[in-house]
């Protein structure tokens, strides 16, 4: 057995001695695995916190979850597009799960919310992302009560800002001029210190998307600079053959981190492309959702950098333990969000407490975007740096007239 192979296990096993259960709950078969240890609510929180409703709610464009306590307080998260095609199972297997339950008992209600009437038989993308919305949206009604943000609730904070690199999307839509030029722009304009650029073609790979990824790489370190960080996002485009070559292609102009060379699925070979590149860091897990899964990431090194997303994966929570999952095996997360509006709020509290958050974190930017007027704060970057907000609740405040004309979906 290698010496690192050695140390990851004794690690872990050390892991499962202190912290035996997810979330801390009592010990259920099969849940061995390092788990964050979250302090108790009812000890912040001193009454109960019964929920009366959980609502799905339209409003400005944007699905929203709204969840009320007894006394009216209420906690709020925008879902991501794709919870407009998952209502059905919010309304049908989750929402039962919270109300008229203590919120202060979150750890169990997401727990039952998978486990009882064979909802786990739904586990996936689908279920988690609906009770990760729910999931968030109780954790702003418990900062609201508390009068403290989030991440006072959920640990000891390290940090109260981050640095950003600003994401482009563009997979041969533009031409690569283009393309470098509106991200000098934003990063101009953001003073990001990194950019992440599309390669291959997004589960596929034409000899179209190949010219242009080899004539693009080099024009970005070109026209950018050697000082600007470089990210590179193939969702799975690449065989693993294919993903070796474009990666010493992205090791040769600097690139830091591969993200997703292959199909999310094909772990042996993403493993391979990993043993191969020795100059940058293989990253993903955005598609994932099963801790057992991120456990074996981890400890068959497919990535050396996790990123599941906050919202998929089923809330705060359960990307803190996808955290120290990483951390049992000295590897480190990214959370993927792609956001520039408040569904960036759960991952600045994530961001806060978070101890092997590694790198630059994804933001969104567009020239000559407009702040929003219904919610507040305006969410910006400056001199390439987010500040977590410290404000109750996940620091988002919203105009409290959108809610007149809501239509109410769930």
């Amino acid at each position: 057995m290698q010496r690192r192979q050695f140390l990851h296990k004794t690690i872990v096993s050390s892991s499962l001695l202190a912290t035996p259960s997810v979330f801390n709950l009592d010990q259920t078969a099969g849940s061995e695995l390092p788990a964050w240890k979250l302090p108790d609510l009812h000890k912040a929180i001193a009454d109960p916190v019964p929920i009366r409703s959980v609502e799905l709610l339209k409003t400005q464009g944007q699905l929203m979850v709204v969840v009320t306590a007894q006394d009216g307080t209420k906690g709020i998260t925008q879902c991501n597009e794709r919870m407009q095609n998952l209502t059905s199972l919010l309304k049908g297997l989750v929402i039962e799960h919270f109300t008229g339950k203590d919120a202060r008992d979150l750890p169990q209600l997401i727990d039952d919310a998978y486990r009882l009437n064979s909802n786990y038989k739904y586990a996936g993308m689908s279920l988690w992302n609906c009770i990760g919305s729910v999931e968030i949206a109780v954790w702003d009604l418990l900062g609201r009560l508390s009068k403290k943000p989030v991440y006072q609730l959920l640990g000891k904070p390290l940090r109260n800002q981050y640095e950003v690199y600003i994401s482009d999307f563009d997979r041969g839509t533009d031409t690569a001029d283009v393309v470098v030029e509106r991200l000098a722009q934003k990063l101009a304009a953001t003073g990001a210190k990194g950019v992440k650029i599309k390669v291959g073609g997004r589960m596929r790979n034409t000899p179209e998307d190949d010219r242009r990824t080899r004539l693009f790489v080099p024009l970005v370190r070109k026209k950018l600079g050697d000082k600007i960080t470089i990210y590179a996002d193939a969702n799975g485009s690449y065989t693993p053959e294919e993903g070796i070559e474009i990666g010493h292609m992205l090791e040769d102009n600097g690139v830091a981190i591969f993200e997703e060379p292959c199909n999310f699925e094909d772990e042996e070979g993403l493993r391979r492309v990993n043993k191969s590149l020795t100059k940058l860091r293989l990253a993903g897990g955005e598609q994932d959702t099963s801790l057992y899964r991120f456990e074996r990431l981890a400890r068959t090194d497919v990535y050396d950098l996790l990123q599941a997303d906050i919202y998929y994966n089923g809330g705060i929570l359960r990307g803190l333990q996808v955290a120290e999952i990483a951390r049992a095996y000295g590897k480190t997360i990214a959370p993927h969000t792609p956001k520039s509006d408040p569904l960036i709020a759960p991952f600045w509290h994530l961001a806060a407490i978070c101890p092997n958050l590694y790198g630059l974190q994804e933001f969104v930017y567009e020239l000559n975007s407009k702040p929003a007027t219904w919610y507040e704060p305006a969410i910006r970057v400056q001199n390439g740096v987010m500040q977590i907000p410290n404000t109750p609740g996940l620091g988002i405040n919203y105009d409290e007239q959108i809610w007149k004309s809501a239509e109410r979906i769930v």
